[in-house]
């Protein structure tokens, strides 16, 4: 019974709310962690109480850090919602839990320098892999893609001579227009040109980006290429495929960009998710106030005048 009520969650996050195959992973894996915490009590997701969420949150904290916890409370409003809308209960147990504090943390972004050293193609390869690893890192600084987007792509979403392809389902199940420059362009016509020796007609479909066995790339494998690549450029191991992302939109916004057009092209429903999202270092902000407020320069006051 438990875990046929978890499998409809998992197709509800699937089907209707349109969530990744990793976002519905982590949040089944959480509420079965849930769920054999309530059998232990001879509890059902039923009976459950805004006590027994604390409780298991609780118990949770020896092992975890507050961002695993917060994430773990997360899963369980997502699957009371869902409930509630089945008709099996009328009130959502763990909404009114409070969060742990999380620390206030930056997302790691690239300079533009680190940026082009990054895109730079390596040398000594002109492989098969190596032309779609260049569209790939191309495609996702170009057009501010999250990872599991790219993965998404199909060949049709893709319009070459318009410089844009189609976003299918984003985050929060809309679909969205991104613009990509000349340098991606390039790199993608260099991955098409090669990408039938991968090519599978059982497996590949009409996936944009493929694996070597021919089946849709997967979003660890763009991790793994991305280490592989910084390793080749020197840069911090910390960086992810998510840095270029935000590097897009920081990058950006630095250059002038409006940011409702930057929350346009990121498929952020909220403009405060971009501001958060972009950074402009104290140096940039500085030369950008002392270039364009009149008062900003020490002879201000002979613009009076």
């Amino acid at each position: 019974m438990v875990e046929t009520t978890i499998s409809r969650f998992e197709q509800y996050l699937t089907g209707v709310l349109a969530r990744s195959a990793n976002t519905v992973r982590a949040y089944g894996a959480e509420v079965r962690r849930f769920g054999l915490f309530l059998e232990n009590r001879n509890l059902s997701f039923t009976e459950v109480t805004k006590a027994d969420v604390r409780a298991f949150l609780f118990e949770l904290k020896g092992g975890r850090g507050n961002v695993s916890i917060s994430r773990t409370l997360s899963s369980l409003r997502s699957f009371y919602r869902w409930m509630i809308r089945e008709g099996d209960l009328d009130f959502n147990p763990a909404a009114s839990v409070a969060s742990p504090k999380l620390p206030k943390r930056q997302s790691l972004f690239m300079t533009e320098r680190e940026t082009v050293s990054l895109l730079d193609e390596e040398e000594g390869r002109d492989d098969v892999a190596a032309r779609r690893d260049q569209a790939i890192f191309e495609l996702i600084y170009s057009s501010g893609l999250r990872v599991g987007e790219l993965v998404g792509l199909d060949l049709g979403d893709l319009d070459l001579k318009g410089l844009k392809l189609m976003v299918r389902l984003g985050k929060g199940g809309k679909d969205r227009l991104a613009p990509f420059g000349e340098p991606a362009a390039e790199a993608l016509k260099g991955w098409l040109e090669v990408r039938r020796h991968w090519f599978d007609p059982a497996v590949s479909g009409e996936a944009l980006f493929l694996g070597r066995r021919g089946g849709r790339l997967g979003d660890r494998e763009v991790r793994r290429v991305m280490d592989r690549r910084l390793n080749a450029s020197g840069l911090d191991e910390r960086y992810s495929p998510h840095s270029l992302r935000h590097s897009f939109a920081t990058h950006l916004l630095s250059a002038g960009a409006d940011l409702k057009a930057i929350q346009e092209m990121l498929g952020h429903s909220s403009l405060a998710t971009t501001q958060r999202y972009t950074h402009l270092d104290l140096d940039g902000l500085r030369r950008a106030y002392r270039s364009a407020h009149p008062r900003a320069k020490e002879n201000a006051k002979d613009v009076d005048q």
